[in-house]
């Protein structure tokens, strides 16, 4: 059973409403139960079973539950909708995607920063570690169609979630992922993760004007606290207290005016401060790690020379997101913690 858990009652709206017709038209014959939670206003939201429809201009799945009044940005209203659905519909394994607005790992609020890292519901949104904290423990993979999740920070926050996670290190297009095409991939066991990956990528790579911006990756999450592991080891041997990273010529990959948090490329940033000889062993992890990545040449018009598959925060003294990065998890997993604490 898959679930799609889809915050509209935004300035998605429209997007997610297509998106759900692009879903009836990908539902023919697969081996599962897809349910779509979606909210578009105040007022009410719905829980449908998405069933086979070629017309991609109505929506013809049936309503299983109605909600009055629900605040999709309350993390135990979201840990109600992805319960009750596994219960009402057991199966033998459960996919979970997340679709709305989204902003890495972004702190709920600074003197800055004014955003927090997913959904967007009337202007609510949801912190991250709250998030993760809502969801169960059981899922094969993990969907996130949404801005900006594929940072190493959120991936290691969620690895205990699910077996697998597809995200996007940079922003996504409002079009979302091309429901038509990977809806049958989502019910065909974790092999086909892959297929689903790739057919975002080939989907906006087609085009040929801005909307050829896509980067995506799978990871294996099994595989990170390995990567964690590594990288400590790494800031053991060449870090001490009080040593700052270069950001220096390192690629971004967020490309939104005034994104809450900078997101590097997680290669780049290694490259940019060790010497090759000295970071072997984490990329040979890294290739455990991601499954699969892909970005496009360039995204909204900007060039991407350096792609990893993942991102990365570079955290800094007087760093006014500091106090909130060292609550996830990588911080002290990964060795960070030893530029910042004696």
């Amino acid at each position: 059973m898959v679930l799609v858990y889809m915050e509209a009652n935004n300035d998605l709206r429209y997007e997610a409403l297509t998106s759900i017709n692009r879903m009836e038209k990908g539902a023919k014959d697969i081996d599962g139960i897809l349910l779509v939670y979606i909210k578009t206003s105040s007022v009410r939201s719905y829980l449908l079973k998405i069933k086979y429809d070629p017309d991609e201009n109505r929506i013809t799945s049936d309503t299983v539950k109605t909600y009055q009044s629900s605040a999709t940005s309350d993390p135990e209203f979201l840990k109600d909708v992805v319960s009750n659905a596994q219960k009402e519909y057991p199966a033998e394994t459960y996919g979970l995607v997340l679709w709305s607005h989204a902003t890495s790992w972004a702190p709920p609020s600074s003197a800055i920063v004014k955003t927090k890292s997913f959904g967007r519901d009337n202007g609510e949104e949801m912190d991250i570690i709250d998030l993760k904290n809502a969801l169960p423990n059981n899922l094969e993979f993990l969907i996130f169609d949404a801005c900006s999740m594929g940072g190493v920070e959120v991936l290691y926050e969620f690895k205990d979630k699910a077996n697998y996670i597809i995200a996007s290190p940079a922003e996504t297009i409002a079009e979302s992922f091309p429901y038509q095409y990977i809806t049958p991939f989502l019910f065909k066991g974790s092999d086909q993760l892959k297929d689903v990956a790739q057919a975002y990528y080939d989907y906006y790579n087609s085009y040929t004007d801005d909307r050829q911006s896509a980067t995506v990756s799978l990871i294996k999450t099994s595989q990170l606290p390995q990567l964690a592991s590594e990288m400590k080891s790494l800031m053991i041997r060449t870090k001490v207290y009080g040593d700052q990273f270069t950001t220096t010529n390192i690629q971004r990959l967020d490309f939104t005016l005034g994104f809450p948090v900078a997101n590097y490329d997680y290669g780049d940033f290694l490259d940019h401060n060790w010497q090759q000889q000295e970071l072997r062993s984490i990329y040979s992890q890294l290739k455990k790690v991601i499954l699969y990545q892909a970005a496009t040449p360039n995204f909204l018009g900007k060039p991407i020379k350096a792609f990893s598959g993942i991102t990365c925060y570079i955290p800094y003294y007087n760093d006014i997101n500091l106090t909130y990065y060292k609550r996830l998890q990588w911080y002290t997993a990964s060795g960070f913690n030893i530029l910042f604490e004696k």
